[in-house]
């Protein structure tokens, strides 16, 4: 996850990378499923990724 995190950060995110990633990891408020499970139960940024993985990425962040 932390070679995704990274690759996103570089590649996916064109402005305002502070409202997803904060220092090596997400930021608070942003779930993480790696095929529909949370992926602090799959080891967190540790976890290996296997081709055909599913990983999502859903903000729990909002304006006032």
């Amino acid at each position: 996850m932390k070679g995704l995190l990274s690759w996103v950060k570089s590649n996916l995110i064109k402005e305002r990378p502070e409202m997803f990633i904060k220092g090596d990891s997400v930021r608070p408020g942003v779930l993480v499923l790696i095929n529909d499970c949370d992926w602090e139960l799959c080891g967190g940024l540790d976890a290996e990724l296997e081709d055909k993985d599913v990983v999502v990425f859903i903000s729990t962040l909002h304006g006032g």
